[in-house]
């Protein structure tokens, strides 16, 4: 049966979330409301009713058409507080309960933006990647809802069909996954912009196991924009998933060329390099990606795993140590502590 987890094609391709996360980096600081104001608003929110008709006439200023329309403001203006939280908050693995809270309250006080619903598509992401086996596919389903409506109301945008179309292909059948489904959306996609479709249909057809048209679309797409870096990083991907890794290397490669300001790139690079056990390039890589986004501090760790591997013990000291000052509360902190306590 087609779109199944235990497909032999998937155990090959890992994935750590059901979606393309795109967008700019969000604003790490977890925000509170800005004064007492916002507290007033919630409660003045809740006796909004929502869908008001607005049934007067044109003319002479009324006042409880005013005074409906300072509530709807007011309602917009609490719904941006909710989502500018929930972006907050999604920056955190610990909190990504926080943030699926908050995007779903700017959701239900404005529902007709696509970039809450995404948003809160990807806060179901991330957190479908904590939660339990029984917990899982009720956050599948309300993913994938999110996404159809991102779809839904901003036809046009790239980031949000490619994303819908990443969870038709990746889901089970009976969590909604259909390569159909997807194929329809990589042919609207080609209506807004062909070379993004081209990869579309690459990662479906590699996903249904055809590796020649997968390899096709990837080459065609990068035969169309040369000088764009998309194509780059998601064929070299692709070939680290087929264990064709001096092919990756040479994707990652161009797309360190064509993208040498994001920390990304290197990271993409780095992890080819490490599947070749090609350690001190990984390393060069790793660091040079921490220059471009100091928040990266699991890479600080990854290198100092690197020299264990290499037998540095002296080095790999030093970056967990590096590591834990920059984030001494971080996930891999109590790892951290217990290399630095083996390594003495």
């Amino acid at each position: 049966m087609k779109n199944q987890w235990s497909k032999n094609e998937r155990r090959k391709r890992k994935r750590s979330s059901l979606f393309i996360l795109g967008g700019n980096a969000m604003d790490r600081t977890v925000i509170k409301p800005r004064s007492w104001f916002w507290l007033g608003l919630v409660c003045t929110s809740m006796l909004v009713p929502r869908g008001i008709a607005f049934g007067f006439q044109q003319g002479s200023p009324n006042p409880t058409r005013e005074s409906s329309a300072r509530s709807s403001l007011d309602v917009e203006l609490l719904a941006e507080e909710q989502y500018r939280l929930g972006l907050a908050y999604l920056k955190s693995p610990q909190s990504t309960e926080k943030a699926v809270e908050h995007l779903e309250k700017a959701v239900e006080l404005v529902g007709n933006s696509a970039e809450y619903h995404f948003r809160l598509g990807e806060a179901y992401a991330r957190d479908f990647s904590y939660a339990n086996i029984l917990r899982k596919p009720f956050i599948a389903t309300k993913m994938r809802a999110q996404l159809e409506l991102a779809v839904r109301f901003a036809p046009s945008s790239i980031e949000f069909r490619e994303a819908l179309i990443q969870y038709y292909v990746l889901a089970p059948t009976v969590l909604g996954g259909s390569f159909e489904k997807a194929r329809e959306q990589a042919d609207a996609l080609r209506r807004v912009d062909p070379y993004f479709s081209l990869l579309a249909y690459a990662n479906i057809s590699a996903e249904e196991g055809d590796h020649e048209k997968a390899n096709a679309f990837y080459l065609r797409a990068i035969q169309v924009r040369p000088s764009t870096w998309q194509a780059y990083q998601r064929y070299g991907t692709y070939c680290l998933s087929t264990y064709e890794i001096d092919r990756a290397i040479q994707q990652f490669q161009k797309y360190v060329e064509l993208s040498p300001d994001t920390a990304a790139s290197y990271e993409h690079l780095a992890g080819a390099y490490v599947r070749k056990r090609m350690y001190d390039l990984a390393i060069d890589s790793y660091l040079k990606a921490v220059e471009k986004d100091r928040s990266l501090t699991q890479l600080i760790f990854r290198v100092a795993q690197l020299y264990e591997f290499k037998g540095s013990p002296r080095e790999a000291k030093r970056y967990y140590a590096e590591y834990l000052k920059f984030s001494p509360n971080g996930r891999l902190a109590e790892d951290a502590r217990t290399k630095l306590a083996e390594l003495k």
